[in-house]
Formats: C-alpha cells, structure tokens, sequence
C-alpha cells in the first residue's frame, strides 16, 4: 500500500475514532459518564462531571453539581436502565427535538440534550440542581454522619450502617404515625357521634380506620426515605413497596365501605314487600368488591409503572378466545340479571322450572338453587331459568282446595241439602277463604256413595297456612256431618240373598196407574216436585244470583 493512501484512511479513520471515545458521543455516554464515574468501586467527580452543560451556572462546581443530580434520581429511587437510554448521536425526540428525558413523569426537569456535536446534560438541569435536591432531601443527614465513629460508616452489602438504622427507625415511626392516626381517627368518630347523634358515622370511621392509618403511614414513610440518601436500588424497592401499600390501604378502605354500604341497603330491603330484594344485596356486595379489587389491582400496576393500557390491550387479544370459553358462565349472569329485573318469583315461593320442583332458596351470579320437597338442593343455571316456562305457586292470590266427600245411600234428601247448605256456611264462617266465589254441591251418584263436590280457595301467604285452613275446614265438615246423624260411605259390596217367599205370600207388585201418578208428582205442577231442592236455609251462596234462584 502506498503511504499516501495510508495517510488518507488514517486521516479518515482518526475523527471516527475519537468520536467514539468522546464520552459525551450519544445521550447514553453522556448519562453513563455521570453514573459511572460515581460509583464507589471507580469514584472519579472529574470525570463524572465532563458531560454538563455549565453555560447558566459558570460559577458552579461541576462536581458538586454531578453529584447533586445523581442524589436526586437516588433518593426518588429513579434507576436508569441504561440499555433503554438511545445510542443514537443523531437522536431526536417525538417532537423532533435533540433532547432526552430519562423521566417524563417523575422528574422532567433532568434531561440531557445535544449542543454542538457532543450530548451533554442540560443548562436548565444543572442550573436547578441545587434547588432539587433541597426539595428532594430536605436534610442532609450525610454531613452528620461523617462525624460518626468509624465502625457505624462502614458497610454492609453497599449500605452504610447508620443508613441501616435510620431505616429501621424509620420503619418503627411509620408504625407508630399509624397507631396514632388509628386513635385520632377514633376519638373524631366519637365526636362526630356525640354532635350528630348518628350510629353510621362511627360505624364508618370504625371501618376505615387502619386502612387510613396504613395510608398515612405509608406516605410518612416515602417522605421521609429520602433522607437516609440509600443506593439507588434500595430506593426502589422502599418507594415500590410504600405506592403498593399506599394503593393496597385506598383498595382496602373502600372494600370495608361496600360493606357499610350493602348493610345499609340491606336495610332499606327490608322494608320492602319483595323478598328478592334481600337476596340482591348479596349480590350486589358481591359484584362491589370483585370491582373494586379489580379496579385495585390496575391502581396498584399503575403505581409500579406498568403500562396498564398496553395490558389491557394484550388480555384483549386473547379476550375473543376467553370470552368462547366463558360464554355459558356470561349467558348465566345475564340470566341473573334477567330475573332480578324481571322478578317471575321470589326467595320462599314454590315454584316448578323445566321439571323442577320446590322452594327457591338463592339466586347466585351462576344458578339459582331450589329445595325440592324431599329436601335435596338443585342447582339450575340462570340461563336455563330465563329461558324456562316457570310455574309459580307462590304468586297465588288464591289457593285452591277440591274435596268430594262420599255420603252413604241411606242418607235422605233433606240430610244432603243440609249437609251442603252446612259446608257452605263453614266456609262462609273460616276467615281465611274466599267468601265470593265457591261451589258445593250433590254432584254425582258414586259407585259407593253420593258425592258432594266442594271446591273453594283459601287466601294465605304460604303452603303451611294453606294446610292449616284446609284441616281446619275439614274438621268442620266431619263434626257437622256428625251432628246430621250422616255417615261418609267407602268402597264396599253388599250381597243380597234373595229368599223362597212363605207359603201362600206373593210378592207386592206396582200397579203401572200408581207408578204413573208418581212421575206425574214429580213433573211441572206436581205435588211433590221440588225443582229448586229442599228450602232449608237461604243457602249459604256464594254469589247474591244463586241465593235468588235458589
């Protein structure tokens, strides 16, 4: 190779070569050379300061000015991942700026940004260094502890020991703010109790209580951590661990207020008719806190800076093959929803649902559960519910009762009509029965006896009333039947032997004229017809009508 051609690549080669070892080449250089440089393993304050732009404080020392900005994204427990800082020397932001913020949101004023062709941190950064770190740490316990003695500065895994105590001290007055925000908050609820003369603003501060006292004492605690001035890391960690638990007593406090709120509304579904409002507050106390804790677990992500959106954005992806999988479990809570809007029964009524019989006990956000009559539990899904044909006989007004009492053969005419105008007067007579529509009546010529329909209703809440009417009443027709001297008849065969008639006996036989003159008594006009029955009461009808015909 010829030495003018050397020449002419060196020449090329040479610029390349120091931009690359120019530590302020690329805003990730520039934040390196700052960190680096004041680690304690390699502490150099002369090379960490080599990347500041000092044209707004000339009279500054960049060193100390160095050290201000990195005990600044300490104490806040701000730790730069360098791999995310660009590499680019020809970066730009969103804005088309040649500018980098390493936190937008916590600190925007700590930013690096290009001047001439080298990346340095900014003017305005290390102009309001000082005044950062002052509202960051607000005392400076560091110069203090350079007059301890030299065993409490040593170290222990990168953290000096009086760090170590001022922590743990630390610790033990958070616990103690929280006992006494406890307190106070339980002397105001006494207060308020003896001024408003109300149960339910003690019963609420009562609820809330720890969990604002855990606030408090989380905030006291990450206001105060900076002082201690710990590693980077150890920051991150406290001031994670105070937002969870900052986010954790909010989600708490509210939780323990949804059940102030469901023992409010339990009381206010009390007052109403329906009973199916009593098993809706359990519901709803139940859809409260499965919100809540939701909506708890996006704040408590959002506090460790996940992106919850983007979350969010991904579970919807795979949402579509969720949703095919849960469409039953969706279908049977819109089922739920269904029935507490359409309300076809209540809690306690008898009810038959696609073949299932019995008392509804629950509705759940799956199913609703039914007692069957020979005490087993069935679990039908909500869906089928909504869909079902559903016969309730809890929402009877009425409850009807349907007897056909058998009367021996012997029993007169006048017995009958008697023992009808009897059972309508007992039912006339029972407080609990329909007293405008009931039938009773000499119905039918049975194979063992006379029948006599009784069929009327009873006006009861429930099936134990309805049963306790019904015996009741029934007692009342055996004890008039009793007193009408009438025997109620059953299945049986009577054998009749018929026997030789005596020596010169003849059997008595009808004359055809006489039985003639029979039918004629009992026709239109005659002696012994009765076509309105026997008269021995107005009848006991139900309806003004029958009592006239009668």
């Amino acid at each position: 190779m010829r030495p003018q051609t050397l020449l002419l690549l060196l020449a090329l080669l040479l610029p390349r070569v120091a931009a690359a070892e120019d530590p302020c080449a690329t805003p990730r250089k520039a934040v390196d050379t700052l960190l680096y440089w004041q680690q304690p393993e390699h502490h150099d304050p002369a090379k960490a300061a080599a990347c500041l732009d000092l044209s707004r404080a000339a009279d500054a020392n960049p060193r100390e000015r160095a050290r201000q900005i990195k005990e600044i994204l300490d104490a806040q427990g701000l730790f730069v991942r360098l791999e995310a800082v660009p590499d680019d020397p020809a970066y730009r932001d969103a804005e088309g700026r040649a500018r980098y913020v390493l936190f937008p949101r916590r600190q925007p004023e700590l930013y690096v940004e290009k001047k001439g062709k080298r990346w340095l941190w900014s003017a305005e950064t290390v102009a309001l260094a000082p005044k950062l770190h002052k509202e960051v740490i607000a005392f400076d316990l560091r110069r203090y502890a350079e007059q301890l003695p030299e065993w409490v500065r040593a170290r222990v895994v990168g953290v000096y020991l009086w760090q170590l105590a001022g922590l743990l001290a630390l610790l033990l007055l958070a616990f103690f703010v929280r006992l006494i925000v406890m307190v106070l908050v339980a002397h105001q609820a006494r207060r308020w109790m003896a001024r408003l003369g109300a149960s339910w603003a003690e019963d609420l501060l009562s609820r809330v209580d720890k969990p604002i006292g855990t606030l408090v004492a989380a905030g006291f605690f990450a206001l105060f951590l900076p002082w201690l001035q710990l590693p980077v890391r150890v920051n991150l960690v406290g001031f994670l661990a105070a937002r969870v638990v900052a986010a954790f007593s909010v989600v708490w406090a509210v939780y323990r207020l949804v059940d102030l709120i469901a023992g409010w509304l339990e009381q206010k579904a009390k007052r109403t008719e329906t009973r199916l409002d009593d098993q809706l507050v359990p519901l709803v106390r139940s859809a409260l806190k499965v919100f809540t804790v939701a909506i708890g677990v996006i704040f408590v992500l959002q506090n460790l800076d996940v992106d919850v959106a983007s979350l969010l954005a991904g579970l919807g992806i795979g949402g579509l093959a969720f949703a095919l999988a849960a469409k039953d479990t969706v279908a049977n809570l819109f089922g739920a929803v269904t029935i507490f809007v359409d309300r076809p029964f209540q809690i306690g009524d008898w009810v038959v649902i696609d073949g299932t019989e019995g008392i509804v006990e629950r509705v759940g956000f799956r199913s609703t559960r039914i007692r069957t009559f020979y005490n087993s539990l069935v679990a039908v899904p909500n869906q089928k519910v909504a869909n079902a044909v559903i016969d309730n006989y809890g929402e009877r007004k009425y409850r009807r009762a349907v007897a056909r009492i058998g009367l021996t053969y012997d029993s007169k005419p006048e017995q009958i009509q008697a023992f009808v105008e009897g059972v309508r007067a007992i039912i006339q007579a029972n407080p609990h029965t329909r007293k405008d529509y009931y039938e009773v009546h000499f119905n039918e010529f049975g194979d063992s006896g006379l029948i006599v329909l009784v069929y009327f209703f009873f006006k009861v809440p429930t099936w134990s009333d309805e049963l306790r009417e019904k015996h009741n009443v029934y007692l009342e027709i055996l004890r008039l039947a009793e007193a009408l001297n009438l025997d109620f008849a059953f299945p049986t065969r009577t054998l009749h032997v018929e026997t030789l008639p005596e020596p010169g006996t003849y059997p008595h036989r009808e004359v055809p004229d006489d039985l003639a003159a029979i039918v004629r008594d009992f026709g239109p006009g005659g002696k012994r017809a009765r076509p309105e029955g026997p008269k021995l009461t107005d009848g006991y009808f139900a309806r003004p009508e029958d009592k006239k015909a009668g």
